[in-house]
C-alpha cells in the first residue's frame, strides 16, 4: 500500500464501502469509484479509497489501480476517529462520499471542521422512491439526516437532474450547492470487452429473440413486473429471458418463474464479471426498475447499440433516453405496457445503432472528470 504522505497538488479520498466487509458497494457506485479512481491516478492525482471494514476481514479490490491508496478504517467510533485523523493528516484533501451512511458521516464531519476540510457528497439514487421498500423507521432516519446535514457540504453532486429535483423538492437541499454530473458509464473498453467468449447456450444467434436484464435481485429493480410482462410477451413471441445479478429476492423470483410457467425460457445465471459480452448477444435490453439514480447498465446497452426498453422511473431513464428518442419508455409496474413495448421493439423497425452509441458517448469519462475537477478547485466553505 502506498504511503499516505505522498505529496500532490490534488488529493482525493473516496469514502465508501468499496472494499471489504460486510459487502462491496452496490454495482453502480462500485463501478463509478473504480472508473474515477483509476482515471484520476492516470492523470497524476493522488487518490485514496477509505473503507469501513474490520482489518482482519479486509478484502482488496483487484480492479483498483495499485497506485490508489487503501485506508482500512475499521467500524463504529474507531472508523470515525480514523477518518478524522486521515483528514487532519492531509489538509486540502477532497473527501468524496457515496451512499447514505457515508454521505451523512462526511457531512457531519464537515459541520465540525468547517473550512479545514472540503467535503463532496454524491447522491446516486432517488431517495424519495426508497419509501416504497425501506422500513418507516429506517427511511425516517436517513431522510431526516439528509435534511439536517446535506447543506453543510461544499458540494452535493447528483447523478441525474431527477435526483437533484428530488433533493430540492422533498428534502430542502439548496440548488446553490447541487451539481448534476452524469456518471461516466460510457467506456470504449466496454466495447472491446464485448468480444469475449461466453459459455451459455442461449447466447448463440438463433431465430428465438433473447431479452436480457441486469441488476441486483431486489424489489427496486422490478424484476417481478418484468416476469409478468415476459409471460404476456410469450403469448405472441417464442423468446428467452436472462436476468443477470444476485440478491435476496432470488428465491421469490424463481418461485414466480415456476408459477408463471416460464422455467424453460427464463434463467438467472447470477452475477457476472463483465456484462458486455452478454449484452452484445442480446436482441433487447430491458430495465424494469421502480427507482434508479442514473442507470449505468442502460447506458452500457446503448454503448453497444442494443435496443432498449425502460420504465420511466425516478430518476435517470427519461434523461438517458431523451424522453423516448433512444428507447421505449413505459410506466413503473405496468406489466402490460412493458410487454407491448418489448414486442414492438423486437418485431418493429430496428433503431439506428450508431445513433444509440453516439447518445451513450455523451456520458463519457472526460466530461465527468472535467466537472469534478472544476468543483474540487473551489476552496472549502468555512
Amino acid at each position: 500500500m502506498r504511503d499516505f504522505d505522498e505529496p500532490s497538488d490534488l488529493r482525493v479520498g473516496f469514502y465508501c464501502n468499496l472494499l471489504g466487509w460486510p459487502k462491496r458497494s452496490g454495482g453502480g457506485v462500485r463501478q463509478w469509484v473504480l472508473t474515477m479512481a483509476n482515471a484520476l491516478v492516470d492523470r497524476g492525482v493522488v487518490v485514496d479509497v477509505l473503507s469501513e471494514a474490520p482489518r482482519g476481514k479486509f478484502v482488496d479490490e483487484a480492479e483498483l489501480d495499485h497506485r490508489v491508496g487503501r485506508a482500512v478504517l475499521g467500524r463504529g467510533l474507531m472508523a470515525r476517529l480514523r477518518l478524522y485523523e486521515y483528514v487532519r493528516r492531509h489538509p486540502g484533501v477532497r473527501l468524496v462520499a457515496a451512499l447514505n451512511h457515508y454521505n451523512l458521516v462526511a457531512a457531519k464531519l464537515k459541520g465540525r471542521l468547517g473550512g479545514r476540510v472540503h467535503v463532496m457528497l454524491t447522491q446516486h439514487e432517488n431517495l424519495s422512491a426508497d419509501a416504497a421498500w425501506r422500513s418507516p423507521l429506517g427511511y425516517r432516519f436517513v431522510t431526516s439526516g439528509v435534511r439536517r446535514h446535506f447543506g453543510k457540504a461544499d458540494a452535493v453532486v447528483t447523478v441525474s437532474n431527477g435526483v437533484a429535483d428530488d433533493l430540492r423538492d422533498n428534502f430542502g437541499v439548496s440548488p446553490a450547492w447541487m451539481h448534476t454530473i452524469y456518471n461516466p458509464a460510457f467506456r470504449p473498453s466496454f466495447v472491446a470487452s464485448s468480444e469475449a467468449a461466453v459459455d451459455h447456450p442461449w447466447l448463440t444467434r438463433s431465430a428465438r429473440p433473447l431479452v436480457i436484464a441486469a441488476g441486483r435481485l431486489h424489489f427496486v429493480k422490478g424484476f417481478d413486473t418484468l416476469l409478468h410482462a415476459f409471460a404476456q410477451l410469450r403469448r405472441s413471441l417464442d423468446a428467452r429471458l436472462i436476468v443477470l445479478g444476485e440478491g435476496k429476492e432470488r428465491a421469490r423470483l424463481e418461485t414466480l418463474v415456476r408459477d408463471l410457467g416460464l422455467s424453460s425460457c427464463v434463467q438467472f445465471p447470477g452475477r457476472v464479471d463483465c456484462i458486455a459480452p452478454w449484452l452484445a448477444r442480446a436482441d433487447l435490453f430491458v430495465l424494469s426498475s421502480r427507482r434508479e439514480g442514473l442507470s449505468a447498465v442502460l447506458i452500457e446497452a446503448l454503448t453497444l447499440g442494443i435496443p432498449v426498453v425502460s420504465t420511466r422511473c425516478p430518476s435517470g431513464p427519461d434523461e438517458i433516453l431523451g424522453g423516448g428518442r433512444w428507447g421505449r419508455l413505459v410506466e413503473v409496474s405496468d406489466a402490460e405496457g412493458l410487454a407491448a413495448a418489448m414486442v414492438a421493439s423486437i418485431q418493429g423497425p430496428q433503431p439506428d445503432r450508431p445513433a444509440l452509441r453516439a447518445r451513450a458517448a455523451g456520458f463519457s469519462l472526460d466530461r465527468a472528470l472535467a466537472r469534478y475537477l472544476e468543483l474540487w478547485r473551489i476552496p472549502p466553505r468555512c
